[in-house]
């Protein structure tokens, strides 16, 4: 079973929380919390695939990566209001599907998501959210590849971009962008409204 983008980020995340964590205690902190000695290996040798064996060199690099992580939203990261470069109609009417209110999210520094509420469909298949995501963390496309890839290469649309099971990753620069929320054309493998999507979001970025 793949791992979502957002489980393979939440990776980044704990790790991110750890490292931090131990940033501080270096920093002259009396005492670092419990959890955070285990909370980056157990997250870092969840994915599938990876023995027990594995899990310490996993979330050794899980804690480095998060690290390099930390620093660059010390540095201070730039938010995006997804929802404000896609409306609800404009993926009501792309998707076909009647989505509601939109809910716009900064899951951390340089990660800012939005999810449109789905109000139903003629087709039962059409049944998620649409969730849409920018992300600007350090590492953010080796990690979309890692989790959702290998995927099938979509061409003009950013600098690298490929479809999937549920949705559709897009690099340009050092930016992500990830569209996602099964709908039928998704299940038949055709991933041109995730690239109407994608599109909208990334005029709205330049």
């Amino acid at each position: 079973m793949r791992i979502t983008v957002a489980g393979q980020l939440r990776l980044l995340i704990i790790g991110l929380s750890a490292a931090a964590a131990l940033t501080a205690c270096g920093a002259g902190s009396s005492a670092l919390p419990s959890s955070a000695p285990s909370s980056a290996p157990s997250a870092a040798s969840s994915p599938a695939g990876t023995s027990p064996a594995a899990g310490t060199g996993s979330a050794a690099a899980a804690t480095a990566s998060a690290a390099g992580t930390a620093s660059a939203a010390a540095a201070g990261g730039s938010s995006v209001n997804v929802c404000s470069l896609l409306s609800s109609a404009q993926a009501s009417s792309i998707n076909q599907v009647t989505y509601g209110a939109a809910s716009d999210k900064e899951v951390t520094s340089n990660w800012n998501q939005c999810t449109y509420a789905n109000k139903g469909s003629v087709d039962p298949v059409d049944i998620q959210a649409l969730n849409v995501s920018v992300i600007g963390m350090p590492g953010c496309w080796d990690s979309l590849k890692s989790a959702d890839g290998p995927g099938t290469a979509v061409s003009g649309i950013g600098d690298e971009a490929f479809g999937y099971g549920i949705g559709l990753d897009v690099r340009t620069g050092s930016t992500c962008v990830t569209i996602q929320g099964l709908t039928h054309a998704e299940l038949d493998g055709d991933h041109s409204r995730d690239e109407a999507i994608a599109k909208i979001v990334l005029a709205g970025l330049h």
